[in-house]
């Protein structure tokens, strides 16, 4: 009986550590830099939100996922928000191009439908020429969207996020993965002053 109250006291102590060195890992504050290829100051979300979709079809834990990470871009002064978007598989690379090919994402936040529509420029012609939040493996050349701060902070409040890919009602839904609404909304808290 000792034993086990132990071994249960010794797993418990473990789990809290990870836990505490997980919290200490992550600042709240986002990243910021200059990017020296393009002269322009970036500030980017610490983590990005991933969302992701079973694909049982090719293997049993396969899934398909979309990142977007936030982010600002000022150039002198005038400053742009973004949407940095990947699309990504652990599995299978066949069919992403068509399944991103008109480039437009929906996300279902609560009640509201926002449709982003890419800005038709590269990131690093949009001032991101070092890549932010980019997923491990090979993945399709980001899209970048423009937003607002406003739009940024809706989606960090919202209270139940997914998102489609393309335009069409009946394309798949990628349901939020990893969860990092607390980081868009400390980094939409920074840009505001509010560090």
């Amino acid at each position: 009986m000792t034993r086990d109250i132990r071994a249960i006291a010794m797993a418990t102590l473990l789990l809290l550590s990870a836990c505490a060195t997980d919290a200490a890992l992550s600042s709240g504050v986002p990243t910021e830099y200059l990017d020296e290829a393009t002269g322009a100051t970036i500030t980017s979300v610490e983590r990005p939100l991933i969302f992701a979709r079973e694909r049982r079809d090719l293997a049993a834990n396969a899934r398909d996922y979309v990142t977007l990470a936030a982010a600002s871009v000022n150039r002198g002064g005038k400053i742009h928000y973004m949407l940095v978007t990947y699309v990504w598989s652990t599995v299978d690379s066949r069919g992403r191009e068509l399944a991103a090919s008109d480039g437009i994402v929906v996300i279902s936040a609560d009640d509201r439908r926002i449709r982003l529509v890419p800005s038709g420029r590269t990131a690093a012609q949009q001032g991101i020429a070092t890549p932010i939040h980019e997923p491990p493996g090979p993945t399709l050349a980001p899209l970048v969207y423009e937003t607002d701060i406003e739009t940024l902070r809706f989606l960090a409040a919202a209270r139940e996020l997914n998102l489609q890919l393309g335009g069409d009602t009946l394309t798949p839904t990628y349901a939020l993965w990893d969860d990092e609404r607390a980081s868009l909304g400390d980094f939409v808290r920074f840009l505001k002053g509010g560090r």
